[in-house]
């Protein structure tokens, strides 16, 4: 595929008569796009063919082999991300937690029902299953988390890169971009496995990887109840810096599309 044939692809699209040109390792880049209206040019990129993801100006730096691609896509879809990113469990102090989260008068029920000592999963399933049968603290509670996810939590920058990759794979950008919560043993191979179990369940598509910020949008949420806290707990796991409870994000989960991972130093 050359320039030509991507322009070509993208007439009739806000992104008509942007400049085209061959980036590293068998990429293109799409010059001056729209920072603040990342999907419309997402959208628009994948009739190229390719898979679109946004990077900072000058974040690609990495040009993979054909048997590095071979091998990751491989990797993607027999490794078991969750066995390289886990989550530390510890004992929770249950009134406390519930008196903040739910109000004083769920206290006396979750003494009652919960085990002791109790760890902060345990706790935090015991609330998420509350709130999900309970319509007065869900009531209270649910509003309040839809910031967790959606468009509006996504970071705007002044400038981007809209790379077009030579693959229809999502699971594959980890061969072309970083992410900083990929910085462990074996961290390339389970962000890819990530990315390809999402892409599986959920229709999630990577569209942005600012180094310490992932955005992905999805096809498919996921059902309240186990589906939304499994879901929950893995971008939890790869976005180790978001700072929210499990519970919370499970709600947030099952109302829009677009999501939002952060891994920081």
């Amino acid at each position: 595929m050359t320039e030509r044939q991507i322009a070509a692809a993208l007439r009739g699209t806000v992104l008509d008569g942007h400049a085209v040109e061959e980036g590293l390792g068998g990429t293109f880049l799409v010059d001056d796009v729209d920072p603040t209206d990342l999907v419309t040019s997402w959208q628009a990129a994948r009739r190229t063919g390719r898979h679109p993801v946004f990077t900072l100006p000058g974040d690609l730096d990495h040009e993979p082999e054909p048997a590095e691609l071979a091998s990751l896509d491989q990797s993607a879809r027999t490794t078991d991300p969750w066995s390289v990113y886990r989550r530390a469990d510890y004992q929770q102090e249950v009134e406390r937690y519930v008196a903040a989260f739910l109000g004083p008068g769920m206290v006396d029920r979750a003494v009652e029902q919960l085990p002791r000592p109790t760890t902060d999963a345990a706790l935090q399933r015991w609330v998420y299953d509350t709130v999900l049968a309970d319509p007065s603290p869900a009531a209270r509670v649910a509003p309040g988390f839809a910031y967790l996810i959606g468009t509006k939590r996504w970071h705007t920058w002044p400038e981007v890169q809209l790379v077009l990759l030579p693959t229809t794979s999502s699971w594959l950008a980890p061969a072309w971009v970083n992410y900083f919560g990929a910085a462990r043993p074996d961290g390339q191979a389970a962000w890819a496995a990530a990315l390809w179990q999402w892409d599986q369940h959920w229709g999630a598509g990577l569209v942005a990887a600012w180094g310490t910020m992932l955005q992905l949008l999805t096809t498919r949420r996921p059902a309240p109840g186990d589906q939304a806290w499994q879901l929950a707990g893995q971008l939890l796991a790869v976005g180790g810096s978001l700072e929210c409870e499990q519970w919370q994000l499970a709600i947030a989960l099952t109302q829009d599309d677009a999501w939002f991972l952060h891994d920081r130093p």
